[in-house]
């Protein structure tokens, strides 16, 4: 148990050092593409584990393995670190330029360099002036030297801000656009395993052990028709076993071996407005045989084996009336149950989900499950092509989901996952195999991209709104109120996050 959560752990880091890393990546090439110093390229927040300088970079891994950021010169307002009247110590270089500016001029390790007060100073240099301190002529590729920390000195040419517009909106862009690039890319990998269904045959793939079709369907049965009625067709297959809800047999007419044979199937059926099931092997008995921990029902009290006997003060006698009963209720209105439990009856009320929510899920509130599926066949251009139909649907999805937040009043900013909820979703994913924590990552680095892409300081949307101002305007905005605006923003963002942690948590022990 605990090396499984372990695991869990530890997948879930490399899962997010992931999305989070290549979206840095992006950022930190095409800044450097346009020559602007990158001071720091971090994963993670708070106190620094490790770092190593490459160059004029400092790479670091931080203590919270949440967020990332490549700092480069000039993209925030920055106040001179050598001011007039400041005394600091100078190291030189063989031709007597400044090679190194000490700030931490008390420190004793440095008592052997010259100490200077400034008196005058120019370390941006724009229009390539020269750069110095007093008399002395500092190196363009000059380091401070802080209490804690090295910093290349940041010359205009090397800044964020005296790049082209151009230049600076691939810098911002490049982040999420690689948070895409990393979808389709797993996207590609997946489709090339798993292959593309043949929608247009009635042929059945593989059934896995345990499905309510398995012992009873076979892989290589050609559907003829189900319930009397002809299929030609996977659409025609799903429209007639959904035509068929609450049916606890279902009739298949199918050819196997060249022989026509008609086999009977006892569906699951599942309703995902409420999050329980029906048994497999009970027909006649409205008989729930699970209630999923995470859902309306188990925390309106519903247990494993209950009966129901009435829905809202009615008599409901088989699946056909309960399946009605749920499937009617679009609007999510509370509901109340009596069933038998250990020969007591019990009283249950409940608000499902509404359907809205449920069809941004992509699940009807009541639904059949047999468990088959149609044969898979490999397609190498279409892996490719469909996983940029992969990627758009994954940010339609997350688009419907911001939609939901201002549409649907039973959607709430406590509905969202955190931290804790990804690790949650991961460890879920991780046990549904290799392709399932696959599609999981790529539909989070879909996330990643569309939410930095929205239009809010703080995040690279709104650098590239007050970029777009620029350009239309040709007036660049006040530096210092758009980064108060990326700083208030930020605060307001970090209070989110602590806000839907918590709520993270609460569900994680079943306390919400």
């Amino acid at each position: 148990m605990i090396m499984s959560v372990l695991f869990s752990i530890i997948v879930f880091i490399l899962v997010l050092g992931l999305v989070i890393v290549i979206h840095e990546f992006g950022h930190f090439v095409m800044a450097k593409r346009a020559n602007i110093l990158c001071h720091e390229f971090s994963f993670g927040m708070g106190p620094i584990l490790w770092s190593k300088r490459v160059g004029e970079t400092l790479y670091c891994i931080r203590a919270i393995p949440i967020g990332g950021y490549v700092m480069m010169a000039g993209e925030e307002v920055e106040d001179e670190v050598v001011k007039v009247d400041k005394d600091v110590r100078l190291i030189f270089d063989d031709f007597n330029n400044v090679e190194k500016i000490i700030l931490d001029v008390d420190n004793e390790k440095y008592d052997k360099y010259e100490r200077v007060t400034v008196t005058h100073v120019d370390l941006r240099g724009e229009n390539d002036e020269p750069l110095y301190i007093n008399d002395y002529t500092v190196k363009r590729n000059a380091i401070y030297v802080f209490k804690n920390r090295e910093l290349q000195i940041a010359p205009y040419e090397r800044s964020f801000e005296s790049k082209t517009k151009l230049e600076r909106f691939l810098a911002i862009f490049a982040g999420p656009f690689m948070n895409f690039v990393l979808a389709i890319v797993i996207f590609t990998f997946v489709n090339l395993f798993i292959g593309f269904p043949e929608m247009d045959s009635t042929v059945l793939g593989s059934i896995g052990e345990g499905l309510p079709s398995y012992g009873n369907l076979e892989e290589g049965d050609e559907i003829v028709s189900i319930e009397g009625v002809l299929v030609d067709d996977w659409q025609d297959i799903s429209e007639e076993i959904d035509n068929n809800i609450g049916d606890r047999l279902i009739e298949f007419e199918i050819i196997r071996d060249g022989n026509n044979q008609t086999v009977s199937v006892t569906p699951i059926l599942i309703f995902y407005s409420l999050g329980l099931r029906t048994a497999e092997d009970i027909i006649d008995l409205l008989i729930i045989e699970d209630v999923n921990k995470d859902s309306k029902a188990y925390d309106a009290g519903f247990v494993g084996g209950d009966r129901i006997l009435t829905i809202n003060g009615i008599p409901v006698v088989d699946w056909h009336d309960v399946s009605n009963f749920v499937s009617d209720n679009a609007y999510g209105e509370l509901m109340t149950f009596t069933v038998l439990r250990e020969g007591n009856e019990e009283t249950i009320t409940i608000e499902p989900h509404d359907s809205e929510i449920l069809e941004y899920s992509g699940v009807m509130p009541v639904e059949n499950y047999i468990g088959i599926s149609p044969e898979y066949n490999f397609n190498f251009f279409k892996s490719f092509t469909h996983a940029f139909t992969n990627t758009k649907d994954a940010a339609m999805m997350i688009f419907n989901t911001i939609g939901l937040l201002f549409s649907n009043e039973n959607v709430g900013v406590g509905d969202l996952a955190g931290p804790v909820g990804i690790y949650s979703i991961t460890s879920a994913a991780l046990r549904g195999g290799l392709f399932t924590l696959l599609g999981w990552i790529a539909l989070l680095s879909v996330n990643l991209g569309v939410i930095n892409l929205l239009p809010i300081p703080a995040l690279d949307g709104g650098r590239l709104v007050f970029l777009a101002y620029e350009t239309i305007t040709t007036k660049q905005p006040n530096k210092r109120i758009e980064n108060t605006l990326h700083y208030a923003m930020y605060l307001m963002l970090l209070g989110l996050f602590v806000y839907i942690t918590f709520n993270d948590i609460l569900r994680l022990f079943n306390l919400k």
